[in-house]
């Protein structure tokens, strides 16, 4: 590892928009980030009601043809599945449950979401998540967001957060990236974890974003379709300026 922090880029729930994830794959190429994080939802895999196996193979492409897309850039790369995505993949940059090491940086997944039970493909209790053993690590890569954050917060105003995940951020001296709540890109910090819920690119809610991780201590988040940009450093909650042409997010 050079110097410099290390930079890795983090996609948000991607639901198989091809033509967003190009988009922001570019931007990486531009940046020239040491590794891609995803933070899962990479298709849908369908509600247990409507699922199907003609639904199945079709989820099935989509997610192959996701990481396709990203593997081909030639970055390490490591994901989670999401509530959406089914548990089992076979893929080496599956890492819930495992650690994995990009650009020097140690990162860990938690995959799926919880608390509420509602029929898709990866969902858990809390119990489950306090019960795991994870290796220790500087990233914590999940899908589901802390509880009672700006992270977790719905359109009509509901929290539907993971409290087990927050208990995980309070433990956790580093970075915890999330996404699941689409309409809740941010940043808050938890103790000493910086929390980033980066957004999504798939529907509802979806635009073409992402984020970017300087070393454990500065967070970027891009919003290429309006050019919003902002910044956090660790224990500094106002954002850093930018050039012209970049607006921060409220």
């Amino acid at each position: 590892m050079s110097e410099a922090a290390p930079v890795l880029a983090v996609i948000g729930d991607i639901h198989a928009n091809f033509a967003r994830l190009d988009r922001v794959l570019d931007r990486i190429d531009e940046v020239g980030a040491d590794g891609i994080l995803l933070v899962g939802d990479l298709a849908c895999a369908g509600h247990a009601r409507v699922r199907s196996a003609v639904s199945l193979r079709r989820y099935k492409v989509q997610v192959r043809r996701v990481l396709a897309q990203v593997h081909a850039r030639g970055r390490p790369m490591a994901f989670v599945p999401g509530n959406h995505d089914l548990r089992t993949n076979d893929d080496p940059a599956n890492v819930d449950g495992r650690l994995a090491t990009l650009g020097g940086l140690r990162v860990v997944g938690i995959g799926g979401a919880g608390p509420d039970l509602f029929g898709f493909a990866y969902e858990w209790p809390e119990d489950r998540i306090r019960a795991l053993r994870l290796p220790a690590a500087d990233i914590l890569l999940c899908h589901a967001p802390p509880r009672d954050t700006a992270l977790d917060l719905t359109h009509s105003g509901l929290h539907v957060g993971s409290d087990a995940i927050a208990e995980r951020a309070r433990q956790h001296t580093g970075v915890l990236l999330c996404g699941h709540i689409h309409e809740a890109p941010g940043v808050v910090e938890i103790g000493d974890c910086m929390c980033m819920n980066v957004g999504a690119l798939g529907q509802p809610f979806g635009r073409t974003v992402l984020g970017f991780i300087h070393g454990l201590d500065r967070l970027v988040w891009e919003d290429l379709d309006t050019g919003n940009r902002r910044e956090w450093r660790r224990h500094d909650s106002r954002p850093a300026r930018h050039p012209a042409g970049h607006r921060c997010i409220r």
